[in-house]
């Protein structure tokens, strides 16, 4: 290893958001291997199997190079000003005719959401247009409100110190192999371990408690459980009393959630509501693992609500082993416009959330774009997004975006959004730029690190900031962008905290903003307008929503609609985590495939018994929106009533078969994880 050609630099991995931290070790200024940083405070040298796939990401001969514009149904190459000065036109002839708003912006995470939406929203509120969007409103923000709303911050679960874990709807395995680290660590020295989800994962069947639930009902086993606590006088009655709002209102509510009638909702049988309720209201401090699963129903909100409660009521708030509450570090505000432009997507619809982000609802982008209602979309930059395949309802979608007038994409990748652009850019991977990773607020570090850049962009590729600095200098807006590069900005977006980029270059595993420390409430008591936990929200109540969290069912279920449900038995979720991928992305890389090389239909191998399918048939997976065919996998460690796809396979695209309706009516998250679906084998 050693010699004078072999250096290690030290960088956050991209290939997902955790941003762990990673040594790149570099031979002739060649990438030779990736491993885990050992000093970072977050990691502490793990890394996952997407981080090891990074070098073929980088040297992938499928990268772009440099911008394609569609020309007489082809593309043509041209270079970054020709493309700059044909969107840079564009935007002033649609400002003109249409008037700023008809311009929609959309920021996934596949290019580098952390940086790259400070530079583009500061765009959008220079030019006008209200319209800045970005995957938060399909990923974590409707648990961020829940829980601000609530606790007044986001609790991270603290597993490494906690005795008992729950795990609801998440596999960490998949999904986050540091929190899948700390949680065997935990149950290795006696934490009890509780599992909730429809599939049965590996987590689950090393569980002391497992609840196989029924999709989008897990509201009712939170308050089922939230009432056998109460009613066994399990609660925390001292922190109860002192810092709580609404506690009275909340035992009376769940009178109705008696657990006989939880498990009739869940199919979760009743001495099992009782044993999790006991468990974790008995070993204290508790943590409670919940993730995106939980989002993607018709009451994701409330439900989240009914967990933050939970862990409320047994004092696992902001304590060690518990939800740890950590605050950001304060950064500047990027932001021009103040408060929210009534003409904002999204607005009249979801007006709590939309007002909570002070951005606008890009699943309601879609239906503007198609029915020019409330006003016409006419052109949109999707940056590091591919809707086609994790939007809901990939036709509508599809027949949106075609619908525009001038569509740019910028990605690594030709991706399927990509080629039905206009006009395509191409940005770099996460190695060929630097970005301001905070791990605060939603990893509960109170530490700011830098991803360094590790090569030069490759050929005409562009960082995200590049892009955006760009395109403001030829529209004529220097006064608002006075920075000349991203380290500039970050300084004076670092500027608040008193850190600088050449402190944090100097200290690649990170530097802390203010102290590692519990219960802060304490001294300042909680981020809400009571000062306390705010069991019932009388937020909430002047918004027009419910003040306690109600459990309803499913937009599509056996229940909410059992005529549909004779024509479409199953119950589909969409999203299932696999740990070669994220999202849609790494499909065309060669690692990845090795573990997991094409789509799978997980389905119960008694209900696949009963529709002569066996494992490894084709079949068709059919929704009222539409049908796929993919392989199944016949397995006993799935709810006999439920069929599971993972998303981002265009071979078969998952969101075929989803749909816009039945979107959590707060905050219009899409529901992914409970939508009704029959299954056939394919002949032949």
């Amino acid at each position: 290893m050693a010699g004078k050609d072999y250096e290690i630099r030290k960088t956050m991995c991209g290939m997902c958001s955790k941003a762990c931290g990673i040594d790149v070790h570099l031979e002739r200024s060649t990438l030779v291997d990736i491993r885990g940083m050992k000093e970072h405070p977050m990691s502490r040298g793990i890394i996952c199997e997407k981080a090891k796939f990074a070098r073929e990401l980088e040297y992938s001969q499928d990268r772009l190079t440099t911008p394609p514009l569609r020309k007489n149904g082809g593309w043509v190459r041209i270079s970054w000003d020709e493309a700059l000065d044909i969107l840079c036109e564009k935007l002033t002839a649609l400002k003109a005719s249409w008037g700023p708003e008809a311009l929609a912006v959309y920021l996934g995470n596949s290019v580098g959401l952390r940086d790259a939406k400070h530079w583009a929203t500061r765009f959008c509120d220079v030019y006008g247009t209200p319209n800045y969007s970005s995957v938060d409103m399909l990923c974590h923000w409707s648990r961020t409100m829940a829980t601000v709303m609530t606790v007044g911050g986001f609790p991270v679960p603290d597993e490494i110190n906690s005795k008992c874990i729950v795990v609801w709807g998440t596999n960490p395995r998949e999904s986050n192999i540091v929190e899948y680290r700390d949680i065997l660590s935990a149950q290795r020295r006696g934490a009890k371990l509780i599992v909730i989800d429809p599939r049965e994962t590996s987590l689950a069947r090393r569980a002391d408690v497992y609840a196989q639930i029924r999709p989008g009902t897990d509201c009712a086993l939170a308050l089922g459980m939230i009432k056998v606590i109460i009613d066994e006088g399990l609660y925390d009655k001292g922190f109860v009393a002192s810092w709580t709002v609404g506690f009275e209102s909340l035992r009376e509510h769940v009178g109705a959630y008696l657990p006989d009638r939880v498990s009739a909702i869940t199919t979760v049988p009743t001495e099992v509501v009782y044993w999790a309720a006991r468990t974790y209201a008995h070993n204290r401090p508790a943590s409670l693992a919940q993730h995106i699963a939980i989002d993607h129903n018709t009451n994701g909100f409330q439900t989240i609500r009914a967990l933050s409660i939970l862990e409320s009521i047994t004092g696992n708030i902001d304590v060690v082993g518990g939800g740890k509450l950590v605050p950001g570090a304060g950064l500047s505000n990027m932001r021009l416009q103040e408060g929210i432009d009534p003409k904002t997507i999204g607005l009249e619809e979801y007006p709590l959330f939309v007002t909570f982000m002070k951005i606008a609802h890009g699943m309601d982008f879609a239906r503007a774009i198609v029915t020019e209602k409330p006003y016409p979309i006419k052109a949109m930059i999707l940056h590091g997004s591919n809707p086609i395949l994790t939007w809901p309802d990939s036709e509508t979608t599809t027949r949106a975006l075609e619908k525009l007038d001038f569509l740019v994409v910028m990605d690594i990748f030709l991706t399927e959004t990509a080629r039905i652009a206009h006009l395509v850019l191409p940005a770099c991977t996460f190695l060929e730029r630097i970005e301001l990773c905070d791990y605060g607020y939603f990893q509960g570090l109170p530490m700011l690190v830098l991803r360094n850049q590790i090569f030069e962009p490759l050929a005409q590729s562009y960082p995200d900031w590049r892009f955006w600095l760009e395109l403001a200098k030829r529209m004529g807006y220097h006064e608002y962008f006075p920075w000349k590069d991203n380290e500039e900005m970050l300084d004076h977006l670092l500027k608040p905290t008193g850190i600088s980029v050449a402190q944090l270059k100097a200290n690649p595993a990170g530097v802390f903003y203010s102290q590692d420390r519990r219960q802060r409430f304490l001294q300042a008591g909680f981020n809400t307008p009571s000062g306390k936990i705010e069991i019932y929200s009388e937020a909430l109540r002047r918004w027009g929503y419910d003040p306690l969290p109600q459990f309803v069912e499913p937009h599509e279920s056996p229940v909410s609609d059992p005529a549909l449900a004779k024509e479409y038995p199953l119950i589909l979720i969409t999203g299932t985590r696999v740990g070669s991928y994220w999202h849609s992305s790494f499909r065309n890389l060669a690692g990845p495939a090795i573990r997991y090389p094409e789509p799978l239909a997980e389905i119960n191998m008694a209900t696949a018994r009963g529709l002569g399918i066996g494992d490894g048939d084709r079949v068709k997976v059919e929704t009222p929106r539409g049908a796929i065919e993919i392989k199944a996998r016949v397995t006993k460690y799935i709810h006999p009533s439920v069929v599971s796809i993972p998303i981002g396979w265009a071979r078969a695209n998952a969101n075929m078969l989803t749909s816009y309706e039945g979107r959590d009516k707060i905050t219009g998250y899409p529901a992914f994880k409970s939508s009704l679906c029959r299954v056939s084998k394919v002949s032949g």
